[in-house]
């Protein structure tokens, strides 16, 4: 369970760090090209070998790209190098209820997370999208159905922290980026303003 645990974890963070990448410029770029080599084997190689993770990384990975969400260059061939590796490869291994559930869910909460960014919503409604709780209750209850084992509703659980948990370091250092230039900003407008 803890190699399980660890693999999706890695998953969920190195996901964010990328996003974060590309979308804020908080990272490197050479080294969110790195990780995403290193994540594309991580999810090939899990999707291949194991039923029930081939079945909810696929329908993340759904989600996210019928949402729209696939949106740089490194996500555009990391998710082509997927999709057509477990075409290929481990379409077997794809649990079609499930599978269809989760992808759903997946969308809902891609969705959900774009209305929340946008709108002004009730800190529920913004809290549950904000951490994308529909995939994680359709997750729980395709567990509870025993359709998929616990192990994976608590892995997971752990690809969810580990993302949310990159986000959380990623708007720290994109304040204090925005502390450090806000001195040279104020000068600026001083001078555009005043003259």
């Amino acid at each position: 369970m803890l190699p399980l645990v660890a693999i999706y974890a890695l998953i969920g963070g190195g996901l964010k760090y990328i996003d974060d990448t590309f979308d804020e410029g908080l990272h490197s770029r050479r080294v969110a090209s790195a990780i995403a080599a290193v994540l594309v084997v991580l999810w090939i190689a899990l999707s291949a070998t194991d039923a029930y993770s081939a079945t909810i990384l696929t329908a993340v990975l759904l989600g996210v790209l019928f949402s729209g969400k696939i949106d740089n260059r490194i996500f555009t061939a990391s998710t082509a190098l997927i999709v057509l590796t477990i075409l290929f490869f481990a379409r077997e291994n794809l649990l079609l209820l499930p599978l269809a559930v989760l992808t759903i869910f997946g969308i809902i909460d891609e969705k959900g997370n774009d209305y929340v960014d946008a709108n002004r919503a009730h800190r529920v409604v913004e809290f549950f999208f904000a951490h994308r709780f529909a995939l994680k209750l359709a997750l729980l209850a395709i567990c509870v159905a025993s359709l998929i084992p616990f192990a994976y509703f608590v892995a997971f659980l752990c690809f969810d922290a580990a993302y949310d948990t990159v986000g959380y370091l990623g708007r720290i250092e994109l304040r204090r980026i925005m502390i450090k230039w806000l001195p040279t900003l104020k000068s600026l407008y001083r001078i555009i303003v005043f003259g």
